[in-house]
């Protein structure tokens, strides 16, 4: 493997590890107001706070911030 295929799997996969971040989040978001199941809770009966929501939505918006870096970084290399 030349050092481009490397680089490609490195920024490759810092690319899909934001993207899956963002969408695992984003569907644990929608199961929870589809089914009121908070995500990593079984019972349903624990009232959930708004910290633990808003931490929801920081992991999403984490999640899209590195997936765009690793995007931008695949373009600047000239990989994509």
């Amino acid at each position: 493997m030349g050092e481009t295929s490397w680089t490609f799997l490195l920024v490759g996969s810092v690319a899909a590890v934001g993207a899956a971040l963002t969408v695992g989040t984003l569907l644990a978001l929608v199961r929870y107001h589809r089914t009121g199941v908070f995500p990593g809770r079984e019972d349903a009966d624990g009232e959930v706070t708004g910290m633990q929501l808003v931490a929801l939505w920081v992991r999403a918006g984490l999640g899209v911030v590195i997936a765009a870096i690793g995007v931008w970084w695949l373009i600047a290399a000239d990989l994509i």
